[in-house]
């Protein structure tokens, strides 16, 4: 068991599901597995925070994710980098790739799942 501090809890290990989902191992032995389409949702960059907040009240759908027909493509990763010891950028497969999802947000995200 981990020692109370006041630092948040850093990811272990993370793996990318292309396809399905985002699997964090925290230090602090909480397992996070996060459907992608909850990230692309959820999606922290200023084009789709404007969108959401754009959007009317909820039972719309996902605000950020446009037609069925491109929906893979929305919800699909291509590939994901590290950005410093913070965060993690996902390049989607229809070429978004502006939301930087701070290790904060990825726990919240996690811990909604």
């Amino acid at each position: 068991m981990r020692e109370p501090s006041d630092r948040p809890p850093y990811p272990k290990s993370l793996d990318l599901a292309r396809d399905r989902s985002l699997t964090i191992e925290w230090d602090d032995g909480v397992r996070s597995v996060i459907p992608l389409a909850d990230l692309r949702k959820a999606c922290p960059c200023a084009e789709c925070r404007g969108r959401r907040e754009a959007a009317p009240a909820a039972g719309e759908g996902l605000p950020v994710i446009g037609r069925q027909a491109d929906l893979s493509t929305q919800t699909t990763a291509a590939s994901a980098e590290l950005v410093g010891h913070y965060a993690l950028r996902i390049l989607w497969q229809d070429g978004h790739d502006t939301g930087i999802f701070e290790f904060a947000l990825l726990r919240r995200l996690g811990e909604a799942t």
